[in-house]
């Protein structure tokens, strides 16, 4: 999602090309690969990290024509942001800004502020037209550059196809104010005997080329040359980077201008992607690579950016946007205590269990610990359960100490405490024990009884869609009553799976916030009473309406020291997971309406980007991903399967680097001792540099994406060799797997790319440049009531162990 900017009275009226040039867009050049590259998506130009779009800005008019660029900023930082300005391609005489609005969002999203720029195209104005606009929205951008937060000392300019051309030449003609060219597939040189063959075809009439040039080259050979990137190059010429793909027409004369910038001492960057067609940075798998490449080369070129998280819902300018976290923070409770904000959440059979989250402002949220270093009964927890263990929990905090209350259906409530949010927490008790007891939340009343409230699961007890109400003996260590059913789903029309309860008290009003009609359909509703024990009238207040967030429910009600009222839930967004959001919540009548009003009255909508609920300025945090390993405990955002052993890791055996001791070879579904993280964004890329101890054939290090389904790959000795491995594992627990390249040693970066839609790519390398695919993309799975997790994991003899230098996740 992307936070749209204007910018006063700047505007852009577009115009129609004056040419009969075909179409050249995503859509149409989609139509025309998906044949051959049936794996392939139309890249997003949502942004996984804070973007601001500012759109139409005229930079330049020619006569009536208007000439606009769309600006993609990142988040603010502490130092202007490097400018990258894109060109798109088209042959000239088609295409549009647009085309690069994906490539644009992803820089942005790394850090970077990326320019996509239109021009007169043939049909318009002739070579060389088309560099002039150029020229003129690079000038035009450097001036602004102070108003922007631009560096203008750091600008880069990159194209693909005809729009590389124009980059390159535009890069060479001015050193003055371009560090850095990247030509993505486009001609360097057009009077090469390859461009010729196709550029000056006699049998087209006329060619892209010659339709620009205004004629063939014998009749505009000065023209042809004058075009060239390859005529300009000399010693005040920029770095260059080529990104090529599998059709060495498009890319001509690349090695005839890599030479020449090698004569002056320039350095160049060649990155081929094999079989990928033109047009491939539209695409993908290919955008998340050439993105991954680019970075690379301008960071060497334009110098270090500060590293971005891979989702932050921070925009930067006193808003947030939802999901604040887009992880699988299921079911989450949240409380204030002073001026902080907590939050926990379920975690199911991953050990440890109960993430610890915390905040100052509700937006942004470091997750702090676990409250269950090791799951109950441990026994239970040795081997993994898919979708058993740490059910929706309820936080509190009561006489001096935060309290949880959490369910595990097989076995009944849990209470664990702690003084100090982060730990440590102490041994749960069982207060409830019973099979199919859920989501339970206690409640402290102020003539100082206590009483606790809960839901069932159909699929232990045999009854559901109904809120049982029990006394609580003030401690918290026991139950005074049988309970009673005090809200009935099964009288209320319409209602099913009602669970989720959170139990208030306001104005001498009783409360239970509780979700109903299942995690992807669902809504949430409200119930009130004068009297804890009822009855209960019920009142829908948020549901889907016009938005997309499907299934808006169960959380957490927190007011600020303002008085200010928010609401905590969670969407089910099946491989990404539960993810969080955050709502407004108004009063009216003693009733809460959460969200915004929608179409149906008293009942509200989710928001999607909303004023901050506390004022100021507030440091920007997110959940952990990237691991360096330099540390004497895993960072926090690493679970496994099961509950951990000694003997499955280390961190000081190889100071630096986490060592996984190869476990015996098993499906990954029942593996215990793979290591986990959650997907952290709807498009990230992860890279792990692993090195293999192998002693004997079949021992292997692998990375995978765990869910219903797994897939993963990595490095098996086979024959006393490495070779490169990929398995795919059924939700019945069978894996079949097949081999790949060998390779010249046992260390290799393995990276998984994820764009949105949880469609996954793997990559291999051993050079750290050149990342070669093994399979074709999939789609990630969802887990048992979790989201797809990626997981780290080394298998074989006793003896063997993987290294793993870093886990870096990336934008």
């Amino acid at each position: 999602m992307l936070a749209c900017l204007a910018l006063g009275t700047l505007a852009f009226m577009a115009s129609a090309p004056a040419t009969a040039q075909a179409r050249y867009d995503a859509a149409t050049t989609y139509n025309k690969l998906v044949r051959d590259y049936p794996f392939i998506r139309i890249a997003s130009a949502d942004a996984p990290a804070p973007v601001q779009v500012r759109k139409d800005i005229v930079y330049a008019r020619r006569g009536e024509l208007p000439l606009a660029l769309d600006l993609y900023l990142p988040a603010a930082g502490d130092t202007p942001a490097p400018l990258v300005v894109l060109v798109h391609g088209g042959g000239w005489a088609s295409g549009e800004r647009s085309n690069m609005a994906p490539l644009a969002a992803r820089l942005a999203a790394r850090g970077y502020a990326a320019a996509t720029v239109s021009y007169r195209l043939s049909g318009q104005a002739r070579y060389p037209a088309a560099i002039d606009d150029v020229k003129d929205a690079l000038d035009w951008l450097r001036a602004q550059a102070s108003g922007l937060s631009l560096d203008p000392a750091r600008v880069a300019i990159a194209g693909g196809s005809a729009g590389g051309q124009i980059a390159a030449l535009v890069g060479m003609t001015r050193p003055d104010a371009v560090r850095a060219v990247i030509n993505i597939d486009g001609l360097s040189d057009f009077t090469s005997e390859l461009a010729l063959r196709f550029e000056d075809d006699p049998a087209k009439r006329p060619s892209a080329a010659g339709a620009w040039f205004g004629g063939r080259y014998a009749e505009q050979s000065a023209l042809w040359r004058d075009a060239s990137p390859l005529t300009h190059a000399g010693k005040d010429s920029p770095p260059v980077q080529f990104i090529v793909g599998a059709a060495p027409r498009f890319s001509s004369g690349r090695e005839a201008l890599a030479a020449t910038l090698a004569s002056h001492g320039i350095p160049t960057d060649t990155v081929a992607l094999d079989g990928a067609p033109h047009s491939f940075w539209l695409f993908d798998p290919w955008l998340a690579t050439t993105v991954d490449a680019m970075d690379r080369f301008l960071r060497k070129t334009l110098g270090p950016v500060p590293a971005r998280a891979p989702w932050s819902p921070d925009l930067g300018n006193g808003r947030y946007r939802n999901p604040i976290l887009h992880a699988d923070y299921s079911d989450p409770d949240a409380i204030r205590v002073g001026e902080r904000y907590y939050m926990v959440s379920s975690s199911f059979a991953n050990a440890p269990g109960l993430p610890l989250l915390a905040s100052s402002d509700m937006v942004n949220w470091e997750l702090v610990g676990h409250a269950l270093p090791q799951l109950t009964p441990s026994a239970a927890f040795a081997a993994p359960q898919p979708g058993k263990g740490v059910w929706a929990p309820s936080l509190r905090h009561h006489d001096g100490r935060f309290w949880i209350f959490y369910p595990d259906p097989d076995h009944g409530i849990y209470v664990t405490t702690a003084s100090d949010f982060a730990g440590p927490w102490s041994a749960p008790y069982l207060l409830l024990p019973g099979k199919g007891i859920i989501d339970p939340a206690p409640l402290w009343d102020d003539d100082g009884q206590a009483w606790l409230i809960h839901a069932w699961a159909k699929s232990r007890a045999g009854i559901n869609n109904v809120l049982t109400l029990r006394r609580m003996a003030p401690d918290g260590r026991s139950l005074l009553d049988e309970g009673r059913v005090i809200i009935d789903g099964n009288r209320l029309p319409g209602y099913r799976t009602l669970e989720g309860p959170k139990l208030y008290k306001r104005n001498g009003w009783y409360y239970v916030f509780a979700p109903a009609g299942g995690v992807e359909q669902g809504w949430q509703s409200v119930f009130r009473s004068r009297r804890i024990e009822g009855p209960y009238e019920d009142r829908i207040v948020m549901a889907q309406g016009a938005t997309g967030i499907n299934g808006p429910h169960q959380g957490a009600w927190v007011t600020t020291p303002q008085g200010g009222d928010w609401f905590f839930h969670f969407q089910d967004l099946r491989a990404y997971g539960r993810v969080v959001h955050l709502q407004p919540l108004r009063w009216n009548d003693d009733w809460p309406l959460i969200g915004e009003p929608s179409a149906t009255p008293g009942v509200g909508q989710p928001v999607s980007e909303y004023v901050k609920p506390v004022p100021g300025v507030f440091a920007r945090r997110e959940p952990a991903t990237s691991d360096e390993f330099n540390g004497a405990v895993l960072g926090r955002q690493w679970q496994w399967t099961a509950n951990p052993q000694p003997g499955w890791y280390a961190l000081d055996a190889r100071p630096g680097m986490l060592r996984l001791f190869a476990q015996p070879a098993a499906p990954l579904r029942t593996l215990a001792s793979v290591l986990t993280q959650k997907f952290p964004s709807p498009a990230f890329g992860l890279t792990a540099s692993v090195e293999l101890r192998a002693g004997r054939d079949g021992d292997q290090v692998g990375l995978g994406i765990l869910g219903l389904s797994s897939q993963w790959f990595g490095l098996r000795r086979v024959d006393g060799k490495p070779r490169m491995v990929a398995a795919r594992c059924e939700a019945a627990g069978e894996c079949g797997d097949t081999l790949g390249p060998a390779l010249a040693g046992y260390k290799v970066l393995l990276r998984a790319q994820v764009t949105h839609g949880a469609r996954v790519a793997f990559s291999y390398s051993q050079d750290g440049i050149m990342f070669t695919p093994l399979g074709e993309p999939f789609d990630a799975a969802m887990g048992r009531w979790v989201g797809a997790q990626v997981g780290l994991f080394a298998t074989g003899a006793a003896g063997a162990w993987a290294d793993i230098d870093y886990v870096r996740v990336t934008p």
